[in-house]
């Protein structure tokens, strides 16, 4: 499988989750808040793996954002505001997964979707640009 394909199919994946994220606090009630903070910290961890494969770099088994975006900063500069998003999201990945690890109410939940919303745009843009070059 060619790289751009690969690299597409992490975007893919990604985007699927972001969408799920955005469905289920639209439509489903009562609201699965914790599913939809898993889905937004998935879908950004997608499109930083995505990104990193797409810069040459080996990928570390983790779901911590923070780490990722780390990572990535070796090879790209950006604002400091989405190493924050990132660390905001982390939690998500797993302590979401477990009753009584996390507590999550709406504002938590509207937090989650408007920085992963943020994310996702810088984060598909750079990865684009890397899959036209």
């Amino acid at each position: 499988m060619k790289a751009n394909q690969i690299i597409k199919e992490w975007l893919d994946f990604a985007e699927m989750d972001f969408k799920t994220a955005k469905y289920l606090y639209d439509n489903m009630y009562p609201k699965p808040l914790e599913i939809i903070c898993y889905h937004c910290q998935q879908s950004i961890e997608k499109l930083l793996k995505g990104i990193l494969l797409s810069k040459g770099i080996a990928l570390t088994k983790t779901h911590d954002l923070g780490l990722l975006a780390e990572m990535l900063k070796n090879v790209v500069d950006f604002d400091e505001k989405y190493l924050d998003m990132c660390d905001n999201l982390t939690p998500y990945g797993v302590k979401i997964r477990y009753p009584q690890e996390l507590f999550v109410d709406d504002n938590n939940v509207s937090k989650a979707l408007e920085e992963t919303q943020d994310l996702y745009n810088w984060l598909t843009s750079m990865i684009m640009g890397d899959l036209n070059e």
